[in-house]
């Protein structure tokens, strides 16, 4: 009789552990989830002309927090079904944002590609940019 008692108090004891612990905040017993790094992709320019300058940027963001140590923040360019990739480094300028000066040398469809990799997490968002000649200018 004794041993079975002191099995159903050790039964009893288990699952109560572990319903306090299924029934606990993640971050009292550290294992709290960092939220996801975001990253957007834009221009700074509205309309993309060939031969032309472009301020190519990512912003990057955690919660709402602005992302100011990124480890790596790089940019892969090409044109669309062409096999040539271009990849450059982009500088922090300010407030999380991530530049880069590029210039898209004849009309048509691109892709990009930023890869940033920042508080131990990897992100690699894509965006497609339309290059066109705009009438009036050579």
């Amino acid at each position: 009789m004794k041993k079975m008692f002191t099995a159903l108090v050790g039964v009893v004891s288990v699952v109560g552990l572990l319903s306090v612990a299924a029934c606990s905040n993640p971050a009292s017993i550290g294992l709290e989830q960092a939220e996801p790094v975001q990253v957007e992709v834009s221009t700074v320019q509205e309309t993309l002309l060939p031969g032309r300058a472009i301020l190519l940027e990512a912003k990057v963001t955690q919660g709402n927090d602005k992302v100011e140590d990124a480890q790596e923040v790089k940019f892969e360019i090409w044109k669309k079904d062409q096999p040539n990739h271009q990849t450059v480094t982009a500088s922090h300028w300010k407030d999380g944002v991530y530049r880069i000066k590029t210039m898209f040398p004849e009309d048509g469809t691109y892709n990009v590609i930023a890869h940033v990799t920042a508080r131990d997490m990897s992100v690699m968002p894509q965006k497609e940019l339309v290059v066109e000649k705009v009438l009036g200018t050579k």
